[in-house]
């Protein structure tokens, strides 16, 4: 049986309307880099977990988290002919220039995780805080933030492509 897959534009349609709805329902902004301090400071002892936005680690922001991965799960069940396969292929293209052994990919994946980290909290929230919701309610600096965000990304991926060799 073929694997059935999801459009996009449906993908992007859910999205907005989730975002609006969550914005309307509560006042609240759709954002997730907040929402990984608050699963730091469930693991944390550092002062900083334990002050403003991260304070109470249980807020809505950890379960919008946590609704996440069971929102791809839901729509693996969901998805006719679709299997359960881990992995940490990206396609060819990437893995071309990722290493081989499991481990240090996923170092490396890892390390890419904790500079989107850094570079959220720099730019004061995520590319899903400034792109999706900062956007969509016309706020300059969130277009900013996009603009940087994707122009460093396209700046980057050149420049490890050819350095690597795979372009």
């Amino acid at each position: 049986m073929d694997v059935v897959t999801w459009p996009g534009w449906l993908g992007g349609i859910a999205v907005g309307v989730y975002m609006l709805a969550q914005l309307w329902l509560t006042g609240r902004a759709l954002g997730a880099s907040t929402g990984y301090g608050n699963l730091c400071a469930l693991g944390s002892r550092a002062s900083y977990f334990k002050t403003g936005a991260y304070a109470d680690a249980f807020n809505w922001r950890f379960f919008f988290l946590i609704g996440i991965p069971l929102g791809g799960l839901l729509g693996l069940l969901l998805s006719p002919g679709a299997t359960f396969q881990p992995t940490f292929a990206l396609g060819p293209l990437y893995d071309s220039v990722l290493p081989d052994a499991a481990w240090l990919k996923a170092l490396v994946l890892a390390a890419g995780g904790v500079a989107v980290g850094y570079g959220a909290r720099m730019a004061g929230g995520c590319t899903s805080g400034h792109s999706i919701t900062g956007i969509a309610l016309l706020n300059r600096p969130s277009l900013v933030a996009t603009v940087g965000f994707m122009v460093g990304g396209f700046v980057v991926v050149q420049a490890l492509f050819r350095l690597l060799g795979a372009l």
